[in-house]
């Protein structure tokens, strides 16, 4: 049934609303506020310039660097990749200009933050910076993803070198970057020091705060899951694991924790953790929105989508054992169009009525609707900007579909009340009614008990005094009609002799539907040929009688688990009801596989749609008045129940009719 509408939308709005603006300003205003950094491309404070692929880098010294013509230089005007697909390292030369009357105490930090390892290398001036060495010497510095926190010239997870510029002066640095993936340069130049580190105490804050939020959300969730156990908690528990997982890597959060870690297995644990975010979405999203009964072919595409994430984490660790690390980029990048399929499918849920589907219709398309142009202008944005941006779209989807399970929860419990209400209500009608006709009832079902009873009883003593009463004259007018079936009148005894047999078996019929009324049953094994050659021999001369051929095909060595006499009268009747209805054949089969069938074939008529819709289902009574629906029929219906088994029809090419039914196979 369709998803009922929430009471009202305002409130999880208003708290969307208030939700992305909180976050907006913790991410982009409180923790955003870099005035105090001049990025070095395009100011005239600095130059950046960048050794080209084509000289002589090697394992040269600094001072091999610094001496290598201009020429060998290639200016550097905006953040992007210096180096890419694994290209390993590059040299940077930065020129920073002092035009004060003062010299600035700053930092000189690189805001992607993502080299493995950056040697700092900077000339000293005898005259202002005296040294041991003398003339020639070199400041040098180190840090990186790699270095360890106490070997870093900051500690913490920036790449940043204190440094000094001397009044109206100038300083020229040679940096040394080395990743295993690749390398984006966007330095940056903080002419105080004191603001850098407020700078960073801030995003410090912020990020804690951030992260701090998803961490109290998982543990809310995780207890919700151990005490409803819903499958959509589940999954939504395993895709904000790995989203955490993934945003805290890529964030750089285990530098923060003071262990060294970078490249390639910093940028695996996000390549394998967002497709596998992604996989957990995709299996939240089949079972909050119900896709497999609402929509089907979304419910495929949207099950495709997540084995492909799936395979993407798979080939994201891959790639980094088979040194492909730069393939982990087009990893994520397409591990992100995983919420393409998840848009599509919200909006064909929510066409058919589920509302809930706003969540991940809203949700998804805003998200994708800002990453496109996020990612058109990566290159001009700055990079931390475009990093929390992404995580401030990330939080707004995780509190929306927290919304949409809290939302979920909200309707069971209506409906949960809703329930016990009526219950309660049913229960005190019937308590009224109880109390008001307990004592009639109960003198009413007592009655009918017993005349039921005694019906019962009486009828059951009558077919077996019936039964025993025609059994033994029509035994002897048989056998005596058969003597003298070769006598005067062999027509009119061998007539007799059939009507005989005929109303004998009839009685047998009757007698056994008597001991199926009495509950009595005897399993035992017994061979297949018994049960079924015996009956088909049976009417053998009145299948030729009709011109009709009686054909038994066998399994060899077949064995049964069955009661035989109940068994073969089930075979005797529909072998019977065969020859009666049979135009030239009837063909009797058994097959041998984990169990045995039996089945028998004619090619007559066919069975009444009424007689054939009682055979699918033994609730549907027999009609009455057909030739086919006596009580041969109706006694194979109560032999197949008795049997734990059931009579399967259908029309063969060519016509006619095939019932069959299974036996358990005993062991040989």
């Amino acid at each position: 049934m369709p998803f009922p509408r929430s009471l009202t939308w305002q409130p999880p709005a208003l708290l969307l609303v208030l939700a992305a603006a909180l976050s907006g300003w913790l991410l982009l205003g409180f923790a955003g506020r870099h005035e105090g950094m001049r990025p070095l491309a395009g100011w005239d404070g600095g130059e950046v310039a960048v050794l080209q692929e084509k000289a002589p880098a090697g394992d040269a010294t600094a001072a091999e660097i610094a001496a290598l013509p201009e020429t060998a230089w290639l200016p550097w005007g905006k953040p992007g990749f210096i180096r890419e697909h694994g290209e390993g390292s590059a040299w940077v030369r930065i020129t920073l200009r002092n035009p004060g009357a003062a010299p600035q105490s700053g930092v000189l930090m690189d805001a992607a933050r993502y080299a493995d390892h950056v040697d700092f290398f900077s000339p000293l001036d005898p005259a202002r910076d005296p040294h041991p060495e003398g003339a020639g010497a070199w400041l040098q510095q180190v840090s990186g993803e790699w270095v360890p926190t106490a070997d870093k010239a900051i500690r913490g997870r920036e790449t940043a070198f204190p440094l000094v510029l001397p009044p109206h002066g100038s300083r020229v640095i040679y940096l040394h970057y080395q990743d295993a993936i690749a390398l984006w340069l966007e330095p940056g130049w903080w002419r105080d020091a004191g603001d850098f580190h407020a700078a960073m105490q801030r995003d410090l804050i912020a990020e804690s705060f951030y992260f701090g939020t998803l961490l109290a959300l998982l543990l809310y969730h995780f207890i919700v899951w151990l005490r409803l156990r819903f499958p959509a908690t589940g999954y939504y528990l395993l895709y904000l694991a790995f989203y955490i997982l993934q945003l805290f890597g890529t964030r750089s959060g285990v530098l923060v924790l003071g262990r060294p870690l970078g490249s390639p297995w910093m940028e695996t644990i996000g390549a394998m953790s967002l497709p596998l975010s992604g996989a957990f979405l995709a299996a939240f999203a089949r079972h909050f929105l119900e896709l497999p009964d609402r929509a089907p072919r979304a419910d495929r595409t949207v099950r495709g989508a997540g084995y492909l994430l799936g395979g993407l984490a798979v080939l994201a660790l891959l790639a980094v054992v088979s040194g492909h690390a730069y393939l982990l980029n087009l990893i994520v990048a397409i591990g992100g169009l995983a919420h393409i399929a998840l848009l599509g499918a919200g909006v064909v849920v929510w066409r058919s009525g589920g509302w809930e589907a706003r969540y991940f219709v809203l949700l998804s398309g805003l998200l994708l609707a800002g990453l496109v142009p996020l990612v058109v202008l990566m290159r001009d944005a700055p990079f931390e900007t475009v990093c929390r941006v992404v995580m401030l779209g990330s939080a707004l989807e995780i509190l929306a579909l927290s919304l949409a399970l809290g939302e979920r929860f909200a309707r069971l419990q209506r409906e949960k009340l809703a329930a016990q209400a009526l219950a309660v209500e049913e229960a005190e009608r019937r308590h009224q009614i109880q109390e008001a006709y307990a004592d009639e009832l109960e003198h009413e079902v007592r009655s009918r008990t017993r005349e039921l009873m005694a019906a019962d009883a009486d009828k059951d003593r009558m077919l077996t005094v019936l039964g025993h009463d025609l059994r033994s004259p029509l035994t002897a007018l048989t056998l005596s009609a058969e003597q003298e079936a070769v006598a005067v009148r062999p027509d009119f005894a061998a007539e007799v002799a059939q009507t005989g047999r005929a109303l004998l078996l009839l009685l047998e019929d009757v007698l056994l539907w008597t001991r199926l009324r009495a509950g009595t049953v005897r399993v035992m094994e017994h061979a297949a040929e018994s049960v079924v050659r015996p009956m088909v021999e049976l009417h053998r001369s009145g299948a030729a009688g009709r011109e009709v051929g009686l054909l038994l095909e066998m399994a060899e060595d077949a064995r049964v688990k069955t009661d035989l006499v109940l068994a073969q009268t089930l075979v005797r009747n529909l072998v019977s009801n065969a020859v009666k209805s049979a135009r030239h054949r009837v063909s009797v089969k058994v097959t041998a596989t984990d169990f045995v069938r039996i089945s028998v074939r004619d090619d007559g008529p066919g069975l009444p749609e009424a007689v054939m819709a009682s055979l699918r289902d033994p609730a549907v009574p027999l009609p009455l008045g057909n030739a086919r629906s006596g009580l041969g029929l109706r006694l194979c219906l109560e032999i197949t129940q008795a049997l734990d088994t059931s009579l399967e029809s259908g029309t063969p090419d060519g016509g006619g009719t095939e019932i069959s039914f299974t036996l358990p196979r005993a062991e040989t």
